[in-house]
């Protein structure tokens, strides 16, 4: 029994110094650590219930920025959009209407004007005949008072009416005041309307553009979850896409050396396979002890383990996707 015990701790203890032997000589001699390239697998949903029109990609097509994934309508967008347009249109009928309108009155009110003008002038007209007559009279009779009189009278007819006309006249430019401010202020608030309205317009038009899909970056399509003519619900998923090149690279720190790494800090990405293609990144984070990926580990019965440590690199780079790399 004594002996079955010792074989035991024999066989963990020369597996504990394969373990130290194979980490030591993992990474010896460098403050560097391996790791391996990720690319973020983006899905891309609707953002209200619509129709598929169409579908222009399939999985593993390639795409580049800009490209239209999947085409979408949505009835009650369109159907907005149409009471809009009417609206608009309903709107824009009424102030031509209301000029219309306006131009007529204030014809009318020009007419009135016209009038009044021409009954004053006749009245003037009658009166400086008879004035003139009463003149010529005065002239044949001397000091006669009773003609005097007559034409002090029709002087103040003549005044009487020149006045009262101007008053009539008055009114009705106070009138064709009154109508213009109306109509401007009634118009304004129909423009505002209008202007309201085609904002609105706008939005629904850019919400209904926006229903379409495009590729936000170059990448390969992963899947396709939608066909032509389906419904589909608010955040439905529609497909899904992977970015051709990599945007994380997750390294491992084996056993404790290289350990006062920092979030923030700065570090050259290179691959293991072709030297001349390296990346700056950017630790964002760290994560836990774990086995490695089996592309890092050795080919030995003993796994290597590391800390995990994230590191973010920009999306222009020439790394492929799952590359090894070397990171320092």
């Amino acid at each position: 029994m004594r002996f079955k015990l010792n074989s035991f701790y024999i066989i963990i203890g020369v597996l504990f110094v394969t373990l130290l032997t194979v980490n030591t000589r993992y990474f010896k001699g460098s403050n560097a650590f391996l790791g391996v390239t990720f690319a973020k697998k983006y899905q891309i949903n609707t953002e209200k219930s619509a129709t598929v029109i169409n579908s222009y990609v399939v999985p593993g097509q390639t795409v580049s920025t800009g490209d239209l994934l999947v085409e979408l309508e949505s009835p009650e967008l369109e159907l907005d959009i149409r009471k809009l347009e009417k609206e608009i249109q309903n709107l824009e009928t009424e102030k031509v209407e209301k000029q219309k309108l306006l131009e007529s009155e204030l014809q009318l009110l020009e007419s009135e004007k016209r009038i009044v003008q021409n009954e004053v002038d006749n009245k003037v007209q009658q009166i400086d005949s008879r004035i003139s007559l009463n003149r010529a009279l005065s002239e044949d009779l001397v000091n006669s008072t009773s003609t005097a009189d007559s034409l002090s009278d029709l002087q103040l007819q003549r005044s009487s009416i020149l006045e009262k006309g101007a008053l009539e006249i008055e009114a009705v430019n106070i009138r064709i005041k009154d109508i213009q401010q109306d109509h401007q202020f009634d118009q304004s608030q129909v423009q505002a309307t209008i202007d309201l309205a085609k904002q609105e317009l706008d939005w629904r038009k850019v919400e209904q553009e926006n229903l379409n899909k495009y590729a936000l970056f170059d990448g390969i399509i992963n899947s396709v979850s939608v066909k032509p003519g389906e419904q589909v619900d608010s955040y439905t998923s529609l497909l899904s896409i992977n970015p051709i090149r990599p945007t994380t690279v997750v390294g491992y720190l084996v056993g404790s050396k290289d350990r006062n790494r920092e979030l923030g800090d700065i570090v050259q990405v290179r691959s293991m396979e072709q030297g001349y293609i390296q990346t700056e990144g950017r630790i964002i984070g760290f994560g836990s002890i774990t086995e490695l990926p089996e592309v890092l580990q050795k080919s030995t019965a003993v796994k290597a383990f590391g800390l995990e440590v994230f590191i973010e690199i920009s999306e222009n780079n020439d790394l492929p996707v799952g590359e090894k790399v070397m990171i320092k």
